[in-house]
């Protein structure tokens, strides 16, 4: 399953990437802004995006807008990874199919409950 990672942090792109990788069944490719994040999302077909709320440029949320806007990934669950927590969750994330808003710094282990979950709960 392709996950696309969006995070402008190196360091916080590795850690999800080993973290995900190693349980087996994920594949994750990384983009460090929006746009970056577009140009994947064109030409792969990630079945879950993770994305920093923070980041250059384009912040998430109008980077969510963007991949929204592609062909096949209006319905692809997404999660946030941010500072400002789950208390950042409101009705415009809910509205662009935001399934979960987990607080940084997070431990591995709540990163791939949280993404078995929200996979586990997607429509089919």
């Amino acid at each position: 399953m392709l996950i696309l990672h969006v995070e402008d942090d190196v360091s916080q792109q590795s850690l999800v990437r080993i973290t995900l990788e190693r349980a087996g069944v994920y594949q994750v490719c990384s983009a460090g802004n929006g746009d970056q994040a577009l140009d994947l999302a064109r030409a792969q077909s990630p079945q879950l995006l993770l994305l920093d709320l923070d980041l250059p440029g384009m912040d998430g949320v109008a980077a969510l807008r963007g991949l929204r806007g592609l062909e096949g990934l209006h319905d692809v669950p997404a999660v946030f990874l941010t500072a400002a927590g789950p208390e950042r969750m409101d009705e415009e994330l809910r509205a662009l199919g935001v399934r979960e808003v987990l607080g940084k710094p997070f431990s591995p282990r709540v990163l791939l409950q949280t993404i078995e979950r929200v996979l586990a709960d997607r429509p089919r």
